[in-house]
């Protein structure tokens, strides 16, 4: 063995580097600490992979406590407290890292905290100088279910007429379908085994590519449709072409061409059973009426800009009112009937974000409020009613995402709670302050 020290060696020590900026997190910092002047509840939480989707399920029930907190559902009311819970589908994004889930989680809170404050229920903090609840940690969510789903879990949506059933877009080309109720509550957190679907929706092409835009038909059960990356659009029905309970798979659809340019998002318009919208890649709007023959390529055509378009969303109220957004972080508010007109620009168009949106939602009950959320970290609300050239409408933005947000979800039982999932793993669930909001009334 050679005694002679080695020359001109340089030692390189690795360093990992976070994808979560020195900026961002001073930022967050900056956020946790003035959270409790912006909003009347946020709820946070670390999942273990991060997801692409989240929804609120329909139903909400009321807990009744005891002594310890625990929380024990109780489907008729009870006068002795406000503590409601409410149900999210939620789903995992692991690249092939992990296995894939969908799950359902309870989240329990208080519709009116301040009916349900008790002297007992504080501590004063004199590090802080003020009181704090000694209890609040104990209102997490509840992971109810897990199924453990072959592939990505890109989008899961509930069909409207039974919450029981739900759809998942994957990476692997054809929907998967699954009844909730025929699977286990009860989960083994070490389980590996793919769960089975109920059902396997063949796409008319045989084609392995990523869906990421589906939608339950809101008119007629049983019916929804999906465009995958390839352009390709299916539309099935299983109510009338799931045929014997021994059947696993649905193959027959009805298949609409995109020319091989991806489809980004698709919406059924909320009060007819046979028009869908849907936006794409090339940044066009169209849409397509299910009575006509498959060969004919849609009813309307509307090119918004070269850049692809990433979401869509009719307006509840008024269905000729639709919103999209683009991958340059741009707003659009249209009015269809315009499309092939002179006046076939939007009504607005706001530079709502400074990256790519991922989604756009329409309130449920406020139907002049929409919001968005992107990949530069925001959620973002807009009253459309007070856009002007000097004014974009903002009026609330939740930033205590670190890195992109990829959906988020208004609650059909709590006005202002939204539901918030990003690629940091982060699972939000956020009201903002009543100051901010009072004025708001449902139309």
């Amino acid at each position: 063995m050679s005694n002679e020290e080695p020359e001109n060696v340089e030692i390189i020590e690795s360093q990992e580097t976070s994808p979560i900026d020195e900026k961002t997190q001073k930022n967050y910092s900056i956020w946790k600490k003035n959270a409790p002047f912006l909003y009347d509840y946020v709820f946070t939480s670390s999942l273990i992979w991060p997801s692409t989707t989240v929804q609120f399920l329909p139903d909400l029930e009321k807990l009744v406590t005891n002594a310890d907190t625990s929380f024990t559902p109780k489907n008729k009311d009870s006068a002795e407290n406000d503590l409601v819970y409410q149900r999210l589908l939620i789903g995992s994004f692991t690249l092939g890292m992990g296995i894939d889930t969908v799950s359902i989680y309870q989240l329990p809170y208080y519709r009116n905290l301040n009916k349900n404050l008790t002297i007992d229920k504080l501590n004063f903090n004199p590090r802080k100088e003020e009181f704090e609840l000694n209890n609040v940690s104990k209102l997490s969510a509840n992971q109810l279910q897990k199924i453990n789903h072959k592939g990505d879990v890109n989008r899961l949506k509930y069909m409207p007429q039974n919450p029981d059933v739900i759809a998942s877009a994957n990476n692997l080309g054809d929907l998967v379908i699954y009844d909730r109720t025929k699977h286990s509550n009860v989960f083994n957190s070490i389980n590996t085994d793919i769960n089975e679907p109920q059902l396997r929706l063949v796409n008319s092409k045989n084609s392995v590519s990523d869906i990421f835009a589906l939608d339950w038909n809101k008119q007629k059960e049983g019916v929804i449709v999906s465009g995958n990356m390839s352009g390709d659009i299916n539309v099935h029905d299983i109510k009338r072409d799931f045929i014997s309970k021994d059947s696993t798979k649905i193959s027959t659809c009805s298949n609409y061409s995109n020319k091989n340019i991806g489809i980004n998002d698709i919406e059924w318009e909320p009060n007819h059973d046979s028009l869908f919208y849907c936006v794409d890649d090339e940044g066009f709007i169209k849409l397509y009426d299910t009575r006509l023959d498959t060969n004919e390529f849609n009813v309307i055509s509307h090119n918004e800009s070269p850049y692809g378009i990433n979401s869509l969303s009719i307006n509840p109220k008024n269905s000729k009112c639709i919103a999209t957004a683009n991958v340059e972080g741009k707003t659009s508010i249209w009015d269809i009937r315009n499309f092939g007109t002179y006046k076939n620009e939007p009504l607005y168009r706001i530079q709502s974000h400074k990256d790519s949106i991922t989604q756009l939602k329409w309130h449920p009950n406020f139907h002049n409020v929409l919001g968005s959320s992107s990949t530069d970290r925001l959620v973002k609300i807009f009253n459309v009613s007070n856009i002007n050239d000097e004014n974009s409408g903002l009026f609330f933005t939740h930033s205590g995402h670190m890195l992109g947000v990829y959906d988020f979800d208004w609650s059909l039982h709590d006005e202002w709670m939204i539901a918030s999932v990003s690629d940091d793993n982060s699972f939000h669930v956020w009201k903002p302050c009543q100051n901010i909001v009072q004025n708001f009334k449902s139309i």
